[in-house]
């Protein structure tokens, strides 16, 4: 992302790529970062497979089948 794509995004999203960039919008809490989901995307990476495997075996079955 470069930073006039993160200037772009600012305008409607709370938490961009680069750090620096985003002013307080006001219709966000002052500490969403907080609020988020901590991620080790090193381990999700290393264990993708197993993710994928145990996200189908319990989400697969409640979405609906799309017609072709």
């Amino acid at each position: 992302m470069t930073k006039q794509a993160n200037e772009l995004y600012a305008k409607n999203f709370a938490v961009l790529a680069l750090p620096g960039i985003q002013e307080k919008l006001e219709f966000v809490p002052g500490d969403v970062e907080k609020l988020l989901a901590k991620n080790d995307f090193n381990w999700a990476a290393a264990n993708r497979d197993r993710i994928l495997t145990e996200w189908s075996k319990r989400y697969e079955s409640k979405s609906e089948k799309k017609p072709l």
